[in-house]
């Protein structure tokens, strides 16, 4: 059966074009829902009146989806969703959630059915998607999911991980303990000469315990000569 397109219908005919459909389907769907009118051989006047003021109707259309197209480019689109701190979502962003974005932002409510993704979104990230305006505007958009309270994590530049090393590598100052240093510090927190480990009293190179340090020379100093006035005198005696 032969009949007039009222609407644009996917996969099926544009508005204003005469199509063959099976005798049930129209008779059953599309006429009495107004997608199209019957075609018979009483009705070619009418037909072809129709088919004028429809393609006006269909180019009127076209253009208006040209501007909704243009409108929808010009403003980023960002979809917010839930997600864990490594930005996986907890689900997955659909067309639908995409639709009703996209009319919050231009006003004009586009059928979820017309919005193509081409792969399952469950991160955060960029992503495209297509949307199908009108069998003559089709328009490729790219937009943002982003995860409610996720901040992406910046590498450090080499400045910073340079400054965090020479901060966290231990530093030398004076009166620190290690080798080299000039002394350290007492129990009483004053500084200690070197040396200064040495018992109280006690002369450096001494031995407390043991006394003086011995030596291999005989008692006395036999450098010495008796006292000349000395000898003179027992000699007068």
């Amino acid at each position: 059966m032969k009949v007039l397109l009222k609407e644009n219908i996917d996969r099926l005919g544009r508005m204003g074009e005469v199509i063959e459909v099976a005798g049930g389907y129209a008779r059953n769907y599309l006429i009495p829902r107004g997608f199209a009118i019957g075609v018979t051989r009483g009705r070619v006047k009418e037909i072809e009146e129709q088919k004028k003021v429809l393609g006006v109707k269909a180019a009127r259309e076209r253009d208006g989806m040209e501007a909704v197209a243009e409108s929808i480019r010009s403003k980023p689109i960002k979809v917010e969703a839930q997600c864990s701190a490594t930005g996986k979502l907890f689900g997955s962003v659909t067309n639908r959630q995409l639709a009703q974005v996209i009319e919050e932002l231009t006003g004009n409510e586009i059928d979820r059915h017309k919005i193509v993704m081409d792969e399952k979104i469950r991160a955060v990230g960029t992503y495209k998607a297509a949307i199908r305006l009108h069998p003559d505007v089709t328009i490729d958009i790219e937009f943002e999911v982003q995860g409610e309270g996720f901040v992406p994590e910046e590498p450090p530049d080499e400045e910073d991980e340079a400054g965090e090393r020479q901060e966290a590598s231990p530093s030398r100052s004076a009166g620190a303990d290690g080798p080299g240093d000039v002394g350290g510090t007492g129990e009483d927190g004053q500084l200690e000469s070197p040396g200064s480990d040495q018992e109280e009293g006690t002369e450096p190179g001494v031995d407390a315990e043991s006394g003086p340090e011995q030596t291999d020379e005989p008692e006395g100093d036999a450098s010495e000569s008796p006292d000349p006035d000395n000898d003179s005198d027992s000699r007068r005696e």
